[in-house]
């Protein structure tokens, strides 16, 4: 794990800091307009370097986060066979009660009569028959109860096992809600840093073409003026405005990053999951409602909502190589199967819908090259959001 901002990066991230303080912090107003400082593209991409990085450092927190998700569904499948256990043992002790109730009644029952038939005895092998009888029934009670007793401390323990385990799954559920709530404030301090600079810089640019505009303006008016004082034939020079994009440009590359926002992952290939599975994915952390985009040109295959994975995109792309993004807040408007899409264009929003509406918001994302089995998408998003 990164422990630091890289040098060569700290100088991007502290100019677009001191950009952002001077334009929202209030000091932008004591300036004169020339006095300012502008904030440029390279800002932009300092402060988006920033967000991947904030993310990136998040890794340890993100790994203890999936240590206790694991050792969650361990607890599950421990309490479940507890719980069946403790069942049977609750059967066996209530045959057993009743088996020591009908015990004692017997003893209860031949105890006098048992003795004065010993007495009223009229021969030796009659004696020898009534003691020998009385004698078994005394064994076999005995046995009796103590299987009693024996499964009594056999549930026991069983409830004291059930109770330990839920404690201790209770207790790695306030692990679990600890770690996403400190990992979700700093993705969402990285989020609105970028987004402050990124609304600075579209205010710069909207009052610049707002200048431009009025100076453009101012120009024609004098121009018509002096054309009128003249009485000549007047050539009015217009100056168009320069058009300016006010949105950072989207991602170079033929693969981008599948989530277009702060993100901490860890590598959970085939950690254990509910029923038996294994995870076939990497699950990406990020805020709800943070940004989800084609991470190649292609074409929109399906999309579902229901079941394991909740609000899900299938995505192939012009490789052949088939993503699948799972548990999203929601599709952006319009998408539909069949749709084309360019790398970096929105599809859809982070969430935790299907199997995943107890956990902290994620993108599950999955990785079938040539559109095949799945295989471990780990190394490839490190490669694109880091």
């Amino acid at each position: 794990m990164k422990s630091a901002i890289q040098p060569r990066r700290w100088g991007r991230v502290s100019r677009y800091l001191t950009v952002l303080i001077v334009f929202l912090l209030g000091v932008a107003p004591a300036l004169t307009a020339s006095a300012r400082l502008e904030i440029t593209q390279d800002d932009i991409k300092a402060a988006e370097a920033h967000r991947r990085e904030v993310g990136a450092q998040l890794d340890a927190a993100t790994k203890d986060y999936d240590t206790a998700v694991n050792r969650l569904y361990d607890l599950q499948d421990t309490l479940a066979s507890l719980g069946a256990s403790l069942s049977n043992l609750e059967r066996e002790l209530a045959v057993a009660r009743v088996a020591a109730q009908e015990v004692a009644a017997q003893r209860y029952m031949y105890a006098d009569s048992g003795q004065s038939a010993l007495l009223e005895a009229a021969t030796l092998d009659d004696v020898s028959l009534r003691s020998s009888y009385l004698d078994r029934l005394s064994r076999q009670g005995s046995d009796v109860i103590l299987r009693m007793y024996g499964l009594q401390d056999s549930f026991e323990q069983q409830q004291n096992a059930v109770a330990d385990t839920a404690s201790e799954q209770e207790a790695t559920n306030a692990e679990l809600e600890s770690l996403a709530a400190g990992i979700m404030s700093q993705l969402d301090d990285a989020n609105k840093a970028y987004d402050d600079i990124v609304a600075a810089y579209n205010k710069q640019e909207e009052e610049r073409r707002a200048r431009e505009e009025a100076a453009r303006k101012a120009r024609e008016e004098e121009a018509a003026r002096q054309a009128a004082a003249a009485a000549a034939t007047t050539t009015t020079t217009t100056t168009s405005a320069p058009s300016s994009d006010s949105t950072p440009p989207p991602p170079s590359g033929s693969l981008v990053c599948p989530v277009d926002g702060a993100v901490s992952f860890t590598d959970t290939w085939g950690a254990p999951r509910s029923g038996g599975r294994t995870h076939q994915g990497v699950d990406m952390l990020a805020s709800r409602g943070t940004h989800v985009v084609a991470i190649e040109s292609g074409k929109i295959k399906r999309l579902g909502n229901g079941g394991l994975g909740g609000i899900t995109v299938w995505l192939t792309g012009k490789s052949g190589d088939l993503y699948y993004y799972a548990h999203l807040d929601g599709w952006v408007d319009g998408l539909k199967a069949g749709q084309s899409v360019t790398a970096g264009e929105l599809i859809g929003y982070v969430g935790n819908t299907g199997n995943a509406r107890y956990t902290v918001t994620h993108l599950h994302f999955e990785y079938h090259p040539g559109g095949g089995h799945a295989v471990n998408p780990t190394p490839l998003v490190a490669s694109l959001c880091r």
